[in-house]
């Protein structure tokens, strides 16, 4: 086979598109994942069993809890605070199934990380670092003592 410039520019261009076709489907996936569910070995506080444990950094932390509707509650928790949501589990109207956040004083900012909602019996905790340009959110869930 010879290589000629005309064959050296159709491998290159299908070679691009390819790429850019790889990396848009890993961004399509990626723009709305949900973590996976991490289980600590250490138990929840005691009081808080089955109960979601969220402590912002230093910025305002906005916490859903969603149903599979899109449904549910938001709660705007303050720089360096710990809250504990005891409607982790439902509160009568609605079962959340995942936890969504956002960082700053605009509670409809854009989700920066989204956890499952842990089984009955079980709580989570949840911790906000980095800064409000830069969030990062981790959780575990926490079994009952």
């Amino acid at each position: 086979m010879e290589f000629t410039a005309k064959r050296v520019w159709v491998a290159v261009a299908v070679a691009a598109g390819a790429t850019v076709a790889i990396g848009a489907t890993v961004l399509a996936n990626a723009a709305d994942p949900v973590a996976p569910e991490v289980v600590s070995a250490t138990p929840a506080e005691a009081g808080h069993e089955t109960e979601g444990k969220y402590t912002a950094g230093d910025y305002v932390l906005n916490v859903r809890e969603r149903d599979d509707d899109g449904e549910g509650r938001v709660t705007a928790i303050g720089p360096r605070t710990t809250y504990y949501s005891k409607t982790l589990h439902g509160n009568g109207t609605g079962q959340p199934a995942v936890l969504e956040f956002s960082a700053g004083r605009d509670g409809d900012g854009p989700i920066v990380f989204r956890y499952p909602v842990p089984g009955p019996g079980q709580g989570v905790d949840c911790v906000a670092s980095g800064t409000e340009a830069a969030p990062l959110v981790r959780c575990e869930t926490k079994p009952a003592r």
